[in-house]
């Protein structure tokens, strides 16, 4: 049985690892990204027009989560705003997040609030005048950059609209509006109607995600103001940076994992980060970045879930829909049609929850979906307890 140490604050202190734990999760650290010198040279030129008076229509950033994408526009961005000061000319950014603002409508307000700076009302008026009164405010304002930032978001669940407007605003307003459009989702162009494909995006950067020796450098770099001096080895450094380079290439989650390497030598009392305390923290992250995607589940999404857990690691599509509609019993609810688990079962394979194909079964005579549900019996139960008591 493992004994655990009753940690103090003095001991924290004595036993330091940390330098400034901020250093690893600066969106654009004071000496730059590391890497990613071809996207930034792409976009630095796409970008230089607006120097010079005129607009882009749309610049199109897109890769998976973690490649770099928000830090580099930010970057670049904040450097072509010193440029544009230090020659008078006048630009004014504008960021906006998608997954915050995931309507069209919203984002269009949110563009007008940031655009002439005043309180813009979020309901209650129409597209048609919040419209109007964002061409009216751009015929006066000179140059524009708006950032449309996890746009995949509006896509899915607004449509396209607002891309196409962005697109054909310079021919019907004064204005020198340029856009940057940024994705998380690689088939972000199957949301995109062929009128607005035409038309938007010609300027396409695109960020593959990181190898083994990108992270290296990241890692480094970040360990160096973040850490104190010694605190953790090359080695160290390789073994997280391989570790994610693997799994997608997720520079966020590679300093994540090194973050949770540093507190869990703290806690043993260490001033170095071990090689095997690695593995310790990839366990400890893997299992809470499951249980944060559990509990953002609907209700019935957990019953599923639970089903599942309960289930053996490879079952068929027709018996955990009898295992769902037997929790449900459980729980009182009213069991939903076997076609819509059908669309959480493909909702939690994108989720990563569970690996699901579909495939010919010889004792059904038919095709079924496979499930296979990975993970330890000790993860299961701890989960399992969880899920059920947050339904």
């Amino acid at each position: 049985m493992t004994v655990i140490k009753k940690l103090t604050f003095d001991n924290v202190l004595r036993k330091a690892i940390y330098k400034n734990r901020n250093a690893l999760y600066d969106l654009t650290p004071a000496e730059g990204l590391v890497g990613r010198i071809q996207e930034r040279n792409d976009l630095v030129m796409e970008l230089s027009p607006i120097l010079l008076g005129s607009p882009v229509s749309s610049v199109f950033i897109y890769g998976t989560p973690g490649t770099g994408k928000t830090g580099l526009t930010t970057e670049v961005c904040n450097e072509l705003q010193k440029e544009a000061d230090k020659h008078s000319i006048e630009l004014h950014k504008i960021y906006i997040n998608c997954s915050e603002n995931r309507t069209e409508y919203a984002v269009l307000t949110e563009l007008l609030a940031q655009l002439s700076n005043t309180d813009v009302p979020r309901t209650g008026w129409s597209t048609k005048k919040v419209l109007a009164t964002i061409k009216s405010t751009l015929s006066s304002t000179a140059n524009v950059l708006v950032v449309l930032d996890e746009v995949d978001y509006i896509l899915r669940e607004s449509g396209d609209d607002i891309l196409y407007w962005l697109s054909r605003i310079n021919t019907s307003a004064k204005s020198k509006l340029s856009t940057i459009v940024i994705s998380n989702d690689v088939r972000v162009y199957d949301y995109l109607t062929p009128r607005t494909n035409s038309s938007f995006g010609r300027v396409k950067i695109i960020f593959s995600a990181y190898t083994t020796e990108d992270l290296i450098g990241i890692l480094s770099a970040r360990a160096k103001d973040a850490f104190l001096p010694k605190s953790i080895s090359k080695v160290v450094l390789a073994r997280i940076a391989d570790i994610e380079s693997e799994r997608g290439g997720d520079a966020r989650k590679a300093l994540e994992l090194m973050d949770a390497c540093a507190k869990i030598a703290l806690a043993q009392g260490k001033t170095t980060i071990s090689l095997d305390t690695v593995d310790k923290a990839d366990r400890y992250l893997e299992q809470d970045t499951l249980v944060k995607r559990l509990m953002g589940l609907t209700k019935h999404q957990k019953v599923l879930y639970l089903a599942l857990l309960k289930s053996k690691a490879n079952s068929l599509g027709p018996q955990i829909y009898l295992d769902y509609v037997k929790e449900c019993k459980s729980f009182k609810l009213s069991a939903l049609s076997e076609r819509r688990i059908r669309t959480f079962l493909v909702f939690f394979h994108e989720l990563g929850l569970i690996h699901t194909e579909v495939g010919w079964v010889a004792d059904l005579k038919k095709k079924s979906r496979k499930i296979t549900l990975t993970l330890d019996q000790a993860i299961k139960i701890k989960i399992r307890k969880k899920v059920r008591d947050s339904i």
